[in-house]
């Protein structure tokens, strides 16, 4: 028995691992006429609203829903987002979509049209780069045909590899300023003792009221917090005050209203400066649970802007907020007013801004100089 059994287990294990190789063979066969997608196109908004709906909601985000879309993609003051979806050849299956939200760009005295990027997803049996990297170029060609301008994008880790495939590298960075109100979360996380934890608490955040003392709230101008929609004062405020911030986008009041207080899933706080009654800077922030972030701040001086951010501090160590963080282009001249009101750099992330029309296989003109981008012109 023992002179055959060595031969035969040997030829088992050799047919073995030939199935073992055409199963594998077979798997990757699969997985390629998975990611075999052949069409790439422009989609309806209103008409294929339910099959984007579905497709955002499951592989985007839950909070991607009907109310969103709405909002986001058919109620836009400067037009209808445009999106493109990937599809497989043999059903038409949606795998794929990107969207390109219009805004109006004012650059160096004249106003162009731009799009803010977002809401890139593909379903998990396609995120090769493959798919990924021919969707974001479809975009990215598409609006060099047309009469736009600028494209900016806020990218994850994965869109950024995407980018790169492109021979795009981003040239700016937002960085998150963040600046400690109370310290009662760092000390919780850390103090298992009530008693303890109460004591240190009281004491920091006593030291952390006493350092902002030298800011002083400023009483030149009137502050207050704003309930009612934007007035026609908030987009002539703009049309003086623009110029000051470089390349941004247009923020009318039609704008203002629309992307802040019309937003279905999110609560902005308006924060208004004015003198005798005349509008001279406003800050919109977000609150929830222990943290604010400023998501917009605009004003005919910086002295103006300073005042704002210290009321707003003040208005977030009421509520009881941890921290107040405000993201904002790290290179933009602002982030000096930061600094001065005691708010320190931490982490960053990429921006891509593009100057179009764009050419595939090369380096593009990243844009113009001086862009002032804010937490609020994103929109994933």
């Amino acid at each position: 028995m023992s002179l055959y059994f060595l031969p035969i287990t040997r030829a088992m294990a050799k047919h073995s691992a030939s199935q073992d190789v055409l199963l594998s063979l077979k798997v990757e066969l699969n997985r390629s006429a998975r990611q075999m997608v052949n069409v790439i196109r422009s989609a309806e908004v209103h008409q294929e609203r339910a099959t984007l709906t579905a497709f955002l909601s499951t592989y985007l985000s839950p909070d991607a829903n009907e109310a969103r879309y709405e909002w986001l993609y058919c109620k836009n003051p400067e037009g209808v987002a445009r999106v493109w979806v990937a599809c497989t050849g043999d059903a038409g299956m949606v795998v794929g979509a990107a969207a390109a939200f219009p805004r109006r760009i004012r650059s160096r005295g004249k106003v162009v049209r731009g799009y803010v990027l977002g809401d890139f997803c593909v379903h998990p049996d396609y995120r090769s780069l493959g798919p990924a990297v021919a969707l974001q170029k479809c975009v990215l060609e598409d609006l060099s045909t047309e009469d736009a301008g600028f494209v900016f994008d806020f990218p994850s880790t994965s869109m950024l590899s995407i980018y790169r495939r492109l021979l795009i590298e981003p040239q700016e960075s937002v960085i998150r300023f963040a600046k400690p109100l109370r310290a009662d979360r760092q000390i919780r996380r850390r103090i298992t003792n009530k008693a303890a934890e109460r004591t240190l608490s009281i004491a920091a955040n006593a030291a952390l009221r006493i350092r902002d003392v030298g800011l002083g709230r400023s009483s030149e101008w009137t502050m207050a917090q704003e309930n009612t929609p934007c007035g026609e004062e908030f987009t002539l405020a703009f049309q003086q005050w623009g110029a000051r911030m470089g390349t941004c986008a247009d923020r009318s009041a039609a704008y203002l209203n629309w992307r802040f207080l019309q937003h279905p899933q999110r609560r902005y706080h308006f924060l208004t400066a004015r003198r005798k009654g005349r509008l001279c800077g406003y800050l919109i922030y977000d609150w929830s649970g222990e943290d604010g972030t400023v998501v917009d701040l605009l004003a005919e001086e910086d002295q103006i802007c300073t005042a704002l951010l210290i009321e707003t501090i003040a208005i977030m160590r009421r509520y009881g907020a941890n921290t107040l963080s405000a993201p904002f282009l790290g290179l933009h001249v602002g982030r000096e007013i930061f600094e001065y009101c005691g708010f320190q750099p931490r982490e960053s992330t990429p921006v891509m801004v593009l100057a179009l029309p764009w050419a595939a296989n090369r380096r593009v003109d990243q844009g113009a100089d001086g862009w002032y981008l804010t937490h609020g012109d994103r929109e994933s």
